[in-house]
């Protein structure tokens, strides 16, 4: 499917075909011209910020999905955090949390298994193990 080196718009484009979208049918789904989705998928405009989660939405990206992940990762702007980043980092202790991990340096290992270990205890949790 997409391809690590795709900008947003090849990659909205691969995700659109994959789910059985036509453009014109897609673009009524999220309620923008035609037109406009043309010209984000050819690279000619930015997706606006308020379409961005109805858009991972309307092609069923899952919540935590390497594609979702990637979508939103190339639909920010180089000098922003992602959208669904940008969501989630005014909770209180999310800078906290952050600090922490840059004054003890984790390293990029530290930091994937502190991840499967917060991703293990919700599958805990919810009961999905």
């Amino acid at each position: 499917m997409p391809e690590k080196n795709d900008n947003f718009g090849v990659f909205l484009k691969k995700l659109r075909l994959h789910a059985g979208y036509g453009l014109r049918r897609f673009a009524d789904l999220i309620e923008m011209p035609a037109s406009n989705l043309c010209d984000i998928e050819h690279g000619r405009r930015n997706m606006p910020k308020d379409y961005i989660e109805p858009t991972a939405e309307a092609l069923g990206l899952e919540q935590g999905s390497p594609s979702r992940e990637r979508f939103f990762e190339l639909a920010r702007k180089s000098d922003e955090l992602p959208a669904d980043v940008q969501r989630i980092v005014h909770r209180r202790l999310i800078p906290a949390l952050l600090r922490t991990i840059d004054n003890v340096q984790l390293s990029d290992k530290d930091i994937n298994s502190l991840i499967e270990d917060i991703q293990g205890r919700k599958s805990i949790k919810d009961g999905s193990v």
